[in-house]
């Protein structure tokens, strides 16, 4: 188990990520790039954070600091399906929001997904 948390902290530090509660208890984050197509990123939450919009919200502060174009999805994995690219299907069936930064629009638009059934006004 220490090993593993070892490399989990070791990626961490190398690819620059880290969530706002590992920076507050200084512990790996809890979430996971899954990978990246383009400027897509495809980001996996533990289940707990699915539909928790400031926890969404810190992820996205870290992964597209302002005056940058970004382009995140985010997923549960209930079924602890395998993380990468392609995405497993299990994983694919499991979004909870976009997020959408364009420098040359100047705009930002977050959406949940339906799925969670949260009271907003729009969700895909």
């Amino acid at each position: 188990m220490q090993v593993i948390r070892t490399a989990q902290l070791l990626l961490a530090s190398l690819l620059g990520y880290a969530s706002t509660s590992s920076l507050a208890n200084d512990s790996a984050p809890d979430w996971v790039e899954a990978g990246r197509l383009g400027m897509l990123q495809f980001i996996v939450v533990p289940q707990a954070h699915a539909g928790d919009e400031a926890y969404h919200k810190a992820i996205i502060k870290q992964l597209c600091p302002a005056e940058t174009t970004c382009f995140l999805r985010f997923f549960t994995n209930s079924q602890n399906a395998p993380v990468g690219i392609p995405l497993d299907d299990r994983i694919l069936a499991e979004p909870t929001a976009t997020f959408q930064q364009s420098v040359k629009q100047q705009n930002q638009l977050f959406q949940w997904s339906c799925r969670l059934g949260l009271a907003t006004p729009r969700c895909f």
